[in-house]
């Protein structure tokens, strides 16, 4: 009879400390799943070291390179004054401020450069980077360029938009803008909207 009582027991103690460690060990992996997905997003990181709502004197600074600004109403414009390197080619950098922080940057590029070809390799360069493409409606483009010079696109001169979304909600978009010459825009993820008209109330 003791015997089997102490079998018992021990049986019992072998139960309980199997499930707490089990327990245990569940608590411990959902504690890792935790600080995983409450990790904080990687930052959208520009050429040189330039990142969202830094005001002008910060980039200019940082950019060190000849540069014109072009205010317009609440928006102002840093533009280089020579075009600059972008992968393979050279292109006009267009850095865009709103109340005196960057939402959006442009990369636009020379003539010279602007071939079907060259436009599928920067295609490939970004998917590198960034993930698959996705195609993107014309009017998204037109509808962020709009705030600062409204009509400096026009809507059907934009054709072939494909679409990146960063780790932390950049968005970026190369597209054809005017007589087979191309561009990149990235726009900060805290910008208002979008990238759709504002329609409430029409």
């Amino acid at each position: 009879m003791k015997r089997k009582l102490t079998a018992v027991v021990l049986f019992v103690l072998l139960t309980l400390f199997l499930v707490q460690a089990s327990f245990a060990e569940n608590q411990g992996a959902s504690s890792i799943r935790d600080l995983v997905i409450t990790e904080e997003k990687k930052p959208f990181s520009f050429r040189n070291g330039i990142t969202w709502a830094m005001n002008p004197q910060q980039v200019l600074a940082i950019e060190n390179i000849p540069m014109k600004q072009t205010p317009s109403s609440e928006w102002a414009v840093l533009i280089t004054e020579s075009p600059v390197q972008v992968s393979r080619f050279t292109a006009d950098l267009v850095y865009i401020f709103y109340q005196d922080a960057l939402r959006m940057i442009t990369y636009e590029f020379q003539a010279k450069d602007c071939s079907s070809l060259n436009f599928q390799y920067l295609t490939g360069a970004l998917c590198s980077l960034y993930g698959e493409s996705k195609d993107t409606n014309p009017i998204t483009v037109k509808s962020w360029m709009d705030r600062i010079y409204l009509n400096y696109y026009q809507l059907d001169k934009i054709h072939d938009v494909k679409g990146w979304t960063t780790e932390d909600g950049t968005n970026i978009y190369l597209y054809y803008f005017k007589n087979d010459t191309y561009a990149i825009l990235y726009v900060c993820p805290t910008s208002s909207g979008n990238g759709e008209y504002d329609t409430n109330g029409l």
